[in-house]
């Protein structure tokens, strides 16, 4: 069964992956009808308007996946490194305790800087163009261009580090090395999550306290009666780059936030935002970052071991070749476990939001605003209320508007 199974993962994450890119393109372009529940909180025409924003992006996620899984195919096909830039840095012959780590550092670099620039049409097109044409965007080209490069550095780093430290376990420990590479992603997802509202999120917006009287007044009654302590609420000044509201909540232990957009505040009434604020606290009462962190790490786990499994002859410690086939075939494994598990992902974080919503409407005991602030979020944002089945499956972090207007009735 082993020798079997081997042989038949691979080809089974290529044409899974590969058929889910393929349904996601589709679904952008499939005949759409609204529904009698669409139609009771929205109008025809911002149905029509909405579709006409959201279709191009499904089939945009659809061509990139599918772009990128091509370039994923070439890259590993060749030997980037071993053969063309290994020699420079005497990276040759056999693998080094020293050497290992500085050739993980160069293909993981190479990897993440390959996809930026593959997927750079695509981010443009879905995350710009298609934002710019709805009235979604007020940013130029030139400062999204500078976020997109901004995330990509800091992609470029994330891939060098862990491409080091993956090629150096592996050498160093080839029969437990998926366990120390578990084990390693966990306790930098916990310091990443922590350092995130600190360190990442002000490299791309600004952050000021809350200082809306009104509403801290809401924050303190709010979290006294959720049982929290919240010593400070964040404004985004989301209005200079979208006219998009929303909010969100980040951190672990003390640098635990909750960020609302300015756009939100200056937009919604105060007994919406009251509900967008008890969801929010709802995340913070259930600790679903740091439950998120930890079944993350499981899900790497998971792929490792089935790695393994699929690649039982898979050996860094000989080679600098053999290090680069290891290391590559498990980049692919990577991205294609990662694209295919997508909706167990989703389906994760639905459930979290449910229980977000349901602690909000037990907090806050007002359904009635909670369907008003769904409805009108929906309109501000250009919602695609209900999205394709296939879509709202493989890639729905949170349930659809109509489902939470449908729960909270």
């Amino acid at each position: 069964m082993g020798g079997a199974f081997s042989r038949r993962i691979p080809a089974f994450l290529w044409t899974v992956a590969l058929a889910f890119a393929f349904l996601c393109l589709l679904s952008g372009i499939l005949p759409r009808k609204a529904s009698q529940e669409a139609l009771r909180y929205f109008d025809a025409g911002f149905l029509e308007r909405s579709w006409a924003r959201a279709n191009p992006a499904y089939v945009n996620s659809g061509l990139s996946a599918l772009v990128s899984f091509a370039a994923l195919y070439l890259f590993t096909r060749s030997s980037p490194v071993s053969a063309r830039i290994g020699p420079v840095f005497r990276l040759s012959g056999d693998v080094s305790s020293r050497g290992a780590p500085v050739f993980g550092l160069l293909l993981g670099a190479l990897a993440s800087a390959l996809f930026t620039l593959v997927s750079l049409p695509f981010s443009a097109y879905g995350g710009y163009f298609l934002e710019k044409a709805f009235g979604m965007s007020r940013i130029s080209f030139g400062s999204w261009l500078l976020d997109y490069a901004k995330g990509s550095l800091l992609d470029l780093v994330a891939h060098g580090v862990g491409g080091a430290f993956v090629a150096w376990v592996m050498f160093r420990f080839p029969r437990r090395w998926h366990i120390i590479a578990t084990a390693a992603f966990l306790a930098v997802s916990v310091v990443m999550s922590a350092l995130y509202p600190l360190v990442i999120a002000p490299i791309f917006n600004e952050f000021h306290p809350l200082e809306d009287v009104a509403l801290l007044e809401e924050v303190r009654n709010l979290s006294t009666a959720a049982g929290l302590q919240v010593d400070q609420v964040l404004v985004m000044n989301a209005s200079a780059k979208t006219a998009r509201v929303n909010a969100y909540f980040a951190g672990i232990g003390r640098t635990r936030q909750v960020v609302l957009y300015d756009t939100l505040i200056e937009t919604r009434p105060l007994h919406e935002i009251r509900f967008v604020l008890a969801h929010e606290l709802g995340h913070w009462r259930h600790g679903h970052v740091m439950w998120g962190t930890l079944l993350s790490a499981l899900g790497v786990l998971v792929c490792l071991v089935l790695f393994r499994m699929a690649r039982p002859e898979a050996r860094a410690s000989f080679r600098y070749s053999d290090l680069e086939n290891c290391l590559l075939t498990l980049f692919a494994f990577i991205v294609l476990f990662s694209y295919i598990s997508n909706p167990v992902s989703c389906y994760v974080s639905r459930s979290f939001e449910k229980t977000a919503d349901a602690f909000a409407l037990s907090l806050t005991q007002d359904s009635e605003s909670f369907i008003r602030s769904q409805v009108n979020i929906a309109k501000s944002n250009l919602t695609d209320v209900q999205p394709p089945p296939f879509i709202r499956w493989f890639a729905w972090t949170h349930p659809t508007t109509l489902e939470r207007i449908l729960a909270a009735e």
